[in-house]
């Protein structure tokens, strides 16, 4: 049940944000990379300092072995840590460039553009339509009034697709749609 629900969250989200999790995970790798390798360097400081202290006491020689051990240890394992970091923010960046190459080579830019030149024949169509009306209504004698009504039906029909043109350009640019009146 648990996997479903997890099945369906990554299902609705977006490309972008699963991109946008992707970046909040390798700025947090990075992050706690730092944090690791600050805490190397202070563990190292700490070490040095107390090599220095102990080794100007007489009786600190099994003492600063058994201590140099213990933090040659630490710092293997601190390494250790750091390169596993190191691992996961690299297959995380891996993973955000095969994401971002997936979003690049989708096919929603490239219904979008063919949508922006449907648009624009649509209109093109139309003004075409209204001028060959217009010299058919001079033609024809007593038809100025069918051409005032049909004129006002291709200027809405033009108004419509250039707020589709311009909803479509919103798109591309990633600004939210503005819903249309009606």
């Amino acid at each position: 049940m648990a996997e479903k629900d997890k099945a369906e969250e990554q299902e609705e989200l977006s490309e972008e944000q699963r991109i946008s999790m992707l970046e909040k995970s390798v700025t947090a790798n990075k992050v706690v990379l730092l944090i690791l390798a600050l805490t190397l360097i202070i563990a190292i400081s700490v070490t040095l300092t107390t090599m220095i202290i102990s080794s100007m006491s007489e009786d600190g020689a099994l003492g600063e072995q058994e201590a140099f051990i213990q933090i040659q240890l630490e710092l293997t394992t601190l390494k250790e840590q750091v390169a596993a970091q190191q691992a996961t923010i690299t297959k995380s960046e891996q993973a955000y460039a095969a994401l971002k190459g997936l979003l690049d080579n989708s096919s929603a830019p490239t219904f979008q553009r063919i949508l922006l030149q449907q648009e624009k024949s649509y209109q093109e169509f139309i003004k075409s339509m209204k001028s060959g009306m217009y010299d058919l209504a001079h033609m024809v004698p007593g038809s100025r009034t069918w051409l005032e009504l049909y004129t006002e039906q291709m200027n809405s029909a033009v108004s419509l697709s250039q707020q589709r043109e311009r909803d479509l350009k919103r798109l591309q640019t990633g600004e939210p749609l503005i819903e249309p009146d009606f």
